[in-house]
């Protein structure tokens, strides 16, 4: 069982508050009437966690691939990754590498589906030159000619109007740096990806009585030193009846062109 302390068990905590995998997977129905992914053979998912989201969405939405990457540097969150991999898609050709994906060489051969899902936050990256190239990479070298790149973010926009859902002012709040969509998208497009789509994806986010990992999510998020504490106040002042708010995330699909 991953430990309060550690990447894993923090990461699995802010998961725990919320509906967000729930309506993730729900919206794999509607991504799967949208885009055709019949022709995607290999994989490879960059940053992936424990896995949940990418082997949901292949689970789901291309169930023709018969090999799968993972790049995931956190050993606990890697080990988790093979365990998911061996139970749910047993005949698939499964390989975790355990390594930064800042320093990753690539696949031996190119890919059909690039998998990007939570990793392409400013906080992952010195400046924002270096998110691009790690996006030239994936259209340049990563993948096959007609092969998708899909890419699942966190809503934050500069326009009210668009939302970025109450659940996201935590993190304002903490001064942790805010990546915003349109940003992101503007990279993408800037390499050479086209045929963008993207779903908005709506979910819920308790405050109420947050424990340690939940906490500890919120303080590695942070760019200033903050105790467990001072997200503690946080939480209370923004969120003072402890209610459930509102967060939103993209999920996108982009094509390199034939």
């Amino acid at each position: 069982m991953a430990s309060d302390r550690s990447y894993r068990g923090s990461y699995d905590a802010f998961y725990s508050y919320s509906n967000e995998r729930e309506v993730f997977v729900s919206t794999l129905d509607k991504i799967t009437s949208e885009h055709n992914f019949d022709s995607v053979k290999s994989c490879l998912a960059i940053g992936a966690g424990e896995g949940f989201h990418e082997i949901g969405f292949i689970e789901k939405c291309a169930a023709n691939v018969t090999k799968f990457i993972a790049i995931e540097l956190d050993h606990e969150s890697a080990e988790s990754f093979k365990a998911q991999l061996r139970k749910r898609l047993p005949d698939v050709d499964g390989l975790v590498t355990e390594v930064d994906f800042h320093s990753w060489k690539g696949p031996s051969d190119p890919v059909d589906l690039v998998l990007m899902f939570h990793c392409l936050y400013s906080q992952y990256f010195k400046d924002p030159g270096e998110r691009r190239s790690l996006l030239r990479k994936a259209h340049d070298r990563w993948l096959n000619a007609g092969g998708f790149l899909v890419v699942l973010s966190e809503r934050h926009s500069s326009s009210k109007s668009l939302g970025i859902g109450k659940a996201s002012e935590i993190f304002i709040r903490l001064g942790s740096p805010v990546t915003l969509w349109k940003d992101i998208k503007a990279d993408i497009l800037d390499v050479g990806f086209i045929k963008e789509r993207a779903h908005k994806i709506q979910f819920e986010r308790d405050f109420s009585n947050p424990d340690e990992a939940y906490l500890r999510f919120y303080q590695s998020q942070a760019e200033q030193p903050v105790t467990l504490d001072d997200v503690r106040t946080a939480m209370k002042d923004l969120y003072p009846d402890g209610k459930t708010y509102e967060g939103f995330n993209s999920l996108a699909v982009f094509q390199k062109a034939l």
